[in-house]
C-alpha cells in the first residue's frame, strides 16, 4: 500500500504541470489613440515571450475603464491565441504620476513638522505648569528674604513671557503648515482622479510550438474620453480667402495617461457590439422642429416645463410618466407620421389632439410610445397610416482627422487643445446694417461651398484680421446653402439714421388723420478702397382695413410688401457718402392712437 502511494505521488509530480500554465506580466505601449465625440480607442503593442506549450499573458498597468466587449487581439501568427478575459487587479493600483508623489510627499514632511511644533509645545506648556505650580512659595510655609524673593520673581516673569511667547509662535507656525496642507490637498484632488483604482489587466491564454520573442497587438475602447471642434476663422481682407484653423478640444480620464501617442480625432459614433444592425426603410418627410408651447392648455395630461431663456424651447412631458429629463419628450405622429419635435407646425393647422399613455402607447408604437404620445390630426391632413412608421436620424458621414506630431494628453479631465488642420476658404463678403436697431456697419462673410470644408458642428472664435472679435457656431444641419459669419462691427463705415422733422407733417383730413414721416440715412466709407453694403430698414404694415399705409420715397430701395422690409445694396468709393430717404405716411381714425413710427 505504501509503495502504491509514493508510486502515485510521483506520478503526480509528472502528470501536474501538464494542467498547470506558465504566467506571464507584460507590459505593452500606446502606439495610437482613435478619440470620439465620446469614448476613445486605444491601441497597445508589446513583445512577449513566448515559451512552448501553454502559457498565460497577462497584460498589466491598462485602464480600469475598458469595455470588454470590445477588445481585440492580433498575434503575430507564430502562435495561436485560445482565449482573452478581462478583470480589474485591485491589488496592484496604478502607478501614480511624479506630480502627484510630490503633493503628497510635500504633505507628509508639513504633518512632520506640525508633530514636532506640537511636541515643543507640550514641553513647554509643561515648563509653565511647572513654574505655577511654584510661583506661591509663601503657601508652602516657606520664609524667602526680599533679594530672592526678587530674584524667583526675576526668573519666573521672564521664563513666563519666553514660554507663552514661543508657544504663540509655534501655534501660528502650525496654522501655517495646515493652510499650506489643504491647498496642497486640493491641488492633489484635482489631480489624483486616479486614487485607488485598479489596474487594468487582460489575461491572454496562448499556445505555441516553438519557443521564440513574438509581437501582440490588441485595442480597446474606453469611455472615459471625448473631443468637441472648434474653430478660428479669420478675415484677412475682401479679397481674400477666409484662414481657417480646425481645432480638436480633447479630455480624458481614463486612468492612463497618454504620452506621445499618435492621435486620431473621428466624428463616428463608437459601437461595440457584434451583431450586425439592421437597416430599416429611409423614408423622407418634411422635417418639423419642437412646439411644446402650442400645447400648452389644449391638451389634458400633458405637462409642461418652460424654458429658463425666453427664446429656449420648452419641454413637454406627460402625466404618470418618470424619466431622465433629456429622454421624457413624448412621440409627436403628425396626420400618421412620426416626429421628433413640431415646432414648424403652426397652431392655428391643428384640427385634433389626442394623447396616449402606458399600454396604450406602446400597443400602438412600441418602446417609441414608452414616454407617451401626441397624435395630431391637422386640417388638411391627409391620411398617411399606410406609410410605415419610421423614426429617423441625420446620418452623416464620418471624419477622421489625424494629428501630425505625437500628442500626450494627461489623465486630469482637462480639456487640451491641438490644432489639426488649416485651409483657406473662399467667401463673399457683404457689410450690413439695420440702423434702425444699431448705428453700426458689419462685416458678413458668406462661405458657399462650406459643404465641401469639412466643418462639423462646432464654437468659432471670430478674428478680423488680428483682432479677436468675438464666438459664433457652425450648425451644420441649418438649411442654407451659404454658410454666414459675421466679423462684428467695422469702424471704418459709418451710417446714421435720422428724422426729418422738415417733411414730416400731421393733417386731419375728414374724420381721418394722416401723418408723414420721413427718415434720412446717410452712409460713409472711409476706407482708401470701394466697398458694398446692404442697408436695411422698414415700412409699417397694416393689419387693420382702417389703418391704410402709403409709401412716398425709398430711394431706389427694394419692397418686401409682405414684411415691409426695404433693403438698398450701394457700392461705396473711398470716402464716399451717400443718402437714402425712406418716406411713408399712415392715415387712421382720429379718434385713435397709432404709433406711426
Amino acid at each position: 500500500m505504501k509503495n502504491r502511494l509514493i508510486l502515485l505521488g510521483i506520478a503526480i509530480c509528472f502528470w501536474g504541470p501538464s494542467f498547470g500554465q506558465t504566467e506571464k506580466d507584460i507590459k505593452s505601449e500606446i502606439k495610437r489613440v482613435t478619440v470620439f465625440t465620446q469614448g476613445a480607442q486605444v491601441e497597445r503593442e508589446a513583445s512577449i515571450p513566448i515559451q512552448k506549450g501553454q502559457m498565460i499573458l497577462k497584460l498589466t498597468g491598462l485602464s480600469p475603464y475598458i469595455n470588454k466587449e470590445s477588445i481585440r487581439v492580433d498575434g503575430d501568427g507564430s502562435y495561436t491565441i485560445l482565449t482573452v478575459q478581462h478583470q480589474n487587479d485591485y491589488l496592484n493600483e496604478l502607478n501614480k504620476s511624479k506630480e502627484i508623489e510630490s503633493l503628497r510627499s510635500k504633505i507628509e514632511q508639513l504633518q512632520s513638522k506640525i508633530e514636532d511644533e506640537e511636541v515643543w509645545m507640550k514641553i513647554n506648556k509643561d515648563k509653565l505648569d511647572f513654574l505655577n505650580s511654584n510661583k506661591d512659595l509663601s503657601s508652602k510655609g516657606q520664609t524667602v528674604n526680599p533679594e530672592t524673593f526678587k530674584s524667583l520673581n526675576s526668573i519666573y516673569g521672564s521664563n513666563i513671557e519666553k514660554l507663552n511667547l514661543d508657544l504663540l509662535k509655534r501655534q501660528r507656525l502650525i496654522n501655517d503648515y495646515r493652510k499650506e496642507i489643504n491647498k496642497l490637498k486640493n491641488q492633489l484632488n484635482s489631480l489624483n482622479n486616479r486614487i485607488d483604482l485598479p489596474s487594468g489587466t487582460i489575461l491572454i491564454t496562448v499556445e505555441s510550438k516553438l519557443t521564440k520573442a513574438a509581437k501582440l497587438k490588441f485595442n480597446y475602447l474606453v469611455d472615459n474620453a471625448a473631443w468637441y471642434p472648434s474653430f478660428d476663422i479669420r478675415f484677412l481682407g475682401v479679397n481674400k480667402p477666409l484662414n481657417v484653423t480646425y481645432k480638436g478640444n480633447i479630455r480624458q480620464n481614463t486612468g492612463i495617461d497618454w504620452k506621445d501617442v499618435n492621435l486620431v480625432l473621428s466624428t463616428a459614433k463608437t459601437n461595440v457590439s457584434a451583431n450586425i444592425p439592421v437597416l430599416t426603410p429611409f423614408y423622407l418627410q418634411f422635417y418639423y422642429p419642437e412646439i411644446a408651447r402650442t400645447l400648452k392648455g389644449r391638451t389634458p395630461g400633458v405637462m409642461l416645463e418652460e424654458a429658463e431663456a425666453p427664446t429656449a424651447e420648452a419641454a413637454i412631458s406627460m402625466r404618470g410618466i418618470s424619466s431622465i429629463k433629456s429622454e421624457s419628450n413624448p412621440l409627436y405622429v403628425v396626420d400618421g407620421v412620426a416626429k421628433s419635435n413640431i415646432s414648424s407646425l403652426s397652431p392655428n393647422e391643428i384640427e385634433s389632439i389626442k394623447v396616449l399613455k402606458g399600454a396604450s402607447a406602446t400597443a400602438l408604437y412600441g418602446s417609441k410610445g414608452a414616454n407617451g404620445v401626441v397624435v395630431i390630426t391637422t386640417k388638411s391632413g391627409e391620411d398617411k397610416s399606410s406609410v410605415p412608421l419610421t423614426i429617423t436620424s441625420k446620418m452623416e458621414t464620418s471624419n477622421e482627422y489625424i494629428i501630425d506630431a505625437p500628442q500626450s494628453i494627461k489623465s486630469n479631465n482637462k480639456t487640451t487643445t491641438v490644432s489639426f488642420r488649416e485651409s483657406n476658404l473662399d467667401a463673399d463678403f457683404e457689410y450690413q446694417s439695420i440702423p434702425k436697431l444699431s448705428e453700426n456697419v458689419f462685416l458678413i462673410g458668406k462661405i458657399s461651398d462650406w459643404h465641401n470644408a469639412e466643418l462639423i458642428d462646432g464654437e468659432v472664435n471670430v478674428y478680423l484680421e488680428n483682432s479677436y472679435v468675438g464666438k459664433s457656431h457652425i450648425d451644420t444641419e441649418q438649411f442654407k446653402d451659404t454658410l454666414e459669419v459675421s466679423f462684428g462691427i467695422d469702424n471704418n463705415i459709418s451710417i446714421k439714421r435720422e428724422k426729418l422733422t422738415e417733411f414730416s407733417e400731421n393733417q386731419f383730413i375728414g374724420s381721418n388723420r394722416k401723418e408723414t414721416i420721413a427718415y434720412k440715412l446717410t452712409i460713409r466709407n472711409n476706407k482708401p478702397y470701394a466697398v458694398t453694403t446692404r442697408v436695411i430698414d422698414q415700412i409699417p404694415i397694416s393689419t387693420t382695413k382702417d389703418i391704410q399705409v402709403e409709401t412716398l420715397e425709398l430711394s431706389g430701395g427694394k419692397l418686401d410688401t409682405d414684411t415691409g422690409k426695404v433693403v438698398w445694396d450701394i457700392t461705396l468709393n473711398p470716402n464716399e457718402n451717400k443718402e437714402l430717404i425712406i418716406k411713408y405716411s399712415v392715415r387712421y381714425p382720429k379718434n385713435k392712437k397709432v404709433i406711426v413710427d
